[in-house]
């Protein structure tokens, strides 16, 4: 047994030195007399037949019957069982121990029994290994082989994953290795991979069945040789860390304690490679100790740590072995299926490190030291009035992010009718101003909004429309967004712009977009965005404790002010916004014409092209309780929901209650009789806490501690005289509303422009949580057994989670469609 040592500093993305560590690399020798005599190999292959493999479950099945027919195993002495698994207590143990040449038969019963599993239900994995680990007889080498495409959570994650748990303990024991291979973006791969990290198997992300036949063919090809060669090594005391490494076996297994690792043939190399923590002197005092960065013990370590679930750490590992390559195509992993790419690249780097002489690898981090996309946000916000824009430029060059609506609606035949307005421009050109930018409140995504001033007509004739409902419309104004940063990718890769401002061309120049010339206000330049980073990796960024509870809050009262103030205005009586609406334009004269998709049928649209399909990274935060704001109702929804509003003189109840009926006379409310079978969340007790105070229910100060903290209080003044049958002037109320709405949502902006929007962009766009918030990703399911209020949809359920404080930060990936440019054929 020989050992080396080195050392490696890890480095953060902005290639600052963040930890030091002593790797020791142990060579082991599998010495001729340790070797076992030959034994009866096991093969115990585990299917998933949950409703989610449906479409997967043909090819698996046919994967297998190839691979168990092949004419080269025919001789094999191996033995091979088959279990499927669905929910709990649905388990079938097709067939067990049966020499494979038995099965191998033509038209054997076993080939039937494989051609006849189904698809159904949940996922209870438990069940499978339990019984497997029973069928493993002593003095024989025994490979399990676990398929799975979700998550393990029937009866519940808690309980599947303590039962897994368990039964990996006692499978360590045993002379047995278990593999396991994770199907589709959907599979929990983090957790597939555990299981095959702490019983001395590997995990592998199938991305078409042909690697499935692959990782079955390599270990039926182990089995082969049957030797029962055991590696075990205990951790000494001074290490933290130690992992197994095989590049012929491709084998890693890392653990905290001691290593006991199956599946190895005599000729097989092995290593073990353990690490200690040093301070920064230590390491600068070990000056005989060889410096090794791009090594194979650092990409160990990185997927030794991504295994756990440290992510941060792990793209530090990556990007302080100088491979700017990989470190450029993973640096913004976090979902699973982001998780397994990034796992499969470390692994190619490990295994077949001939491969590294086609990345980029230098002696330091690759750092791009250019100004951020967000700071020169900030500089053209800043000096947006002076500066025009290109829009002729921007429209050719500009790719949309959504899909492209037109104004009108569809017929019965899916004809486009349109409205009988539309508008003019007053001052059509190739340049409009410069507009303003905002940051999405969870996805990191920029968006630049520029105005236009334009003129009403009717589409028939163009007569215009210069007066409605007793306004002039000599200030119409449209909106249209332009996506610069569309979910961590630049968009617009560059804005040609004039500029009427020497100081503002002096600071854009200074920071490197602009090309070293003299200002020239008439000439026309290019500001390249391309090449520039999202964010600076050494910004600070705010704490988001406690701000969800008071946001929801927040949104909670808003949705009831909006509901009341639907119909209603601080301006103008019902007629005048029925004139208005008859016009397309809103009580704040802006206009709202009818759209509709520009496309009739998705199928055809997607078939032509003129669609596609992407991927949207949603981050949000929540409370330990409520995963996002998406958990909260509308006002009105919640109001049919624990409510009830009646007539107090007749005592008729509403039947379809809304909020618009609080200004009849007589309109009274009170909850509705909780029935036993009625379900509530934590959302819904936030929610109930807001309305009751509202509504004059039960006084939780909720109501006057909101509109205190925005100086909007004269309304819970208001209603607390009315809730005291105090007579009060309806519209006092609405003035008073609609006061109180905007400046709830001023609040609210200010809030998210300030906290909450910039850390949802560092996240969306670098991959990574800021340093101070050191802590482990989480799945849907590992969050929700430890915070059981938690609820998740389809799309977060396969997402990933952060707990920081009292504070939830998800990361979810949900599909978006987006309207293509034709293709210009010449």
């Amino acid at each position: 047994m020989t050992s080396q040592k080195t050392k490696f500093a890890v480095y953060n993305l902005a290639g600052k030195e963040k930890a030091f560590y002593l790797t020791e690399k142990v060579k082991l020798e599998i010495k001729p007399d340790a070797i076992p005599k030959k034994m009866i190999a096991h093969s115990i292959m585990i299917v998933d037949r949950s409703g989610s493999m449906y479409y997967d479950i043909e090819a698996l099945k046919e994967t297998l019957i190839k691979l168990l027919t092949l004419d080269e195993y025919s001789n094999s002495e191996l033995v091979v069982t088959l279990i499927s698994y669905s929910s709990k207590g649905d388990l079938t143990c097709h067939f067990q121990r049966v020499p494979i040449q038995e099965v191998m038969q033509p038209d054997s019963d076993y080939i039937a029994d494989i051609k006849a599993i189904r698809a159904t239900y949940l996922t209870c994995i438990s069940q499978s290994l339990k019984l497997a680990n029973e069928l493993i007889h002593p003095d024989e080498l025994t490979a399990i082989t676990l398929h799975s495409d979700g998550y393990a959570n029937d009866s519940s994650f808690n309980s599947e994953s303590k039962a897994i748990e368990g039964i990996c303990n006692d499978l360590k024991n045993k002379e047995v290795f278990v593999n396991t291979i994770a199907y589709s973006c959907s599979s929990d791969f983090k957790f597939l991979a555990k299981i095959a990290n702490s019983v001395s198997g590997v995990c592998i992300q199938a991305g078409n069945i042909k690697e499935v036949y692959d990782a079955l063919y390599n270990t039926v090809n182990v089995l082969k040789e049957a030797t029962g060669i055991v590696i075990e090594e205990t951790l000494a005391s001074d290490y933290s860390y130690q992992v197994f490494f095989s590049p012929t076996a491709e084998k890693i297994n890392g653990t905290n304690q001691t290593l006991k690792v199956f599946g190895l043939k005599p000729e097989d190399e092995a290593y073990i490679y353990k690490y200690k923590q040093i301070t920064k002197a230590a390491y600068e005092q070990l000056t005989d100790v060889l410096v090794a960065q791009n090594d194979p013990s650092v990409y160990i370590f990185a997927k030794a740590n991504l295994a756990d679930g440290n992510l941060n750490t792990a793209k530090y590992a990556l990007a302080s072995t100088f491979n700017a390559t990989l470190t450029a195509r993973h640096a913004k992993a976090l979902t699973n299926e982001d998780i397994a790419d990034f796992t499969k690249d470390l692994e190619i780097a490990i295994f077949y490190p001939h491969v590294l002489a086609e990345h980029e690898i230098l002696d330091y981090v690759k750092v791009n030291d250019k100004i951020s996309v967000l700071a020169l946000i900030d500089i053209l916000s800043k000096h947006h009035q002076h500066i025009i824009i290109n829009l002729k430029h921007l429209k050719e060059t500009y790719q949309r992010k959504g899909i492209k609506r037109v104004n009108g609606t569809r017929g019965e035949n899916g004809e486009l009718i349109k409205p009988w307005l539309e508008i003019e421009y007053i001052e059509p050109g190739d340049y409009v101003q410069m507009g303003t930018f905002d940051i999405n409140r969870n996805t990191a995504t920029i968006n630049m909004m520029l105005t236009q001033k334009v003129k009403l007509v009717k589409t028939e004739d163009k007569t215009p429309i210069t007066e409605v409902a007793g306004v002039l419309l000599n200030d119409l104004t449209t909106f249209n967004n332009y996506t610069i940063v569309s979910d961590g990718e630049i968009n617009v890769k560059t804005l040609k712009v004039k500029i009427s401002s020497k100081k503002a061309f002096d600071e854009l120049q200074a920071v490197g977009v602009i090309d070293r010339e003299e200002f020239d206000f008439q000439k026309e330049y290019t500001l390249q965005l391309a090449d520039l980073p999202l964010v600076s990796f050494e910004g600070n960024y705010s704490s988001v404790e406690g701000l969800f509870t008071q946001l929801a809050e927040i949104k909670t009262l808003m949705s009831i002010l909006s509901a009341h103030l639907r119909e209603e205005s601080d301006v103008f009586i019902p007629a005048q916004i029925e004139e208005l609406k008859k016009h397309y334009l809103s009580k704040s004269l802006y206009l709202n014409f009818p759209t509709t998709n520009e496309y009739t049928d998705l199928k055809a649209a997607l078939s032509d092209g003129s669609v596609d399909s992407r991927v949207s990274y949603k981050i949000d935060i929540g409370s330990l309780e409520i995963v996002n704001f998406n958990k909260l109702s509308s006002a009105n929804q919640f109001l049919d929901k624990r409510y009830e509003v009646y007539d107090s003189e007749t005592g008729e109840i509403f039947k379809k209650p809304t909020f618009e009926l609080a200004f009849q006379e007589n309109i009274a409310f009170r909850s509705k009789a909780v029935a036993s079978r009625n379900k509530f969340t934590k959302a819904d007790d936030l929610m109930k806490a807001v309305f009751d105070d509202f509504l004059g229910i039960e006084t939780t100060g909720k109501f006057a501690e909101i509109l205190n903290l925005v100086g909007a209080g004269i309304l819970a003044l208001l209603l607390q005289a009315k809730h005291a049958g105090t007579p009060v002037d309806k519209q006092e109320i609405i003035d008073a509303m609609t006061t109180a709405k905007q400046k709830l949502e001023s609040y609210t902006e200010k809030v998210y422009r300030e906290k909450i929007s910039p850390l949802v962009f560092y996240i969306g766009a670098t991959g990574l949580l800021p340093d101070d918030m050191n802590t482990q990703a989480m799945t849907a399911d590992e969050i929700s057994s430890k915070y059981p209020d938690l609820q998740f949809s389809k799309s977060e359920q396969e997402g990933t989670f952060f707990v920081v404080g009292d504070t939830v930060i998800s990361v979810y990936a949900e599909n978006e469609y987006y309207s293509k440019k034709p293709v210009s054929v010449s």
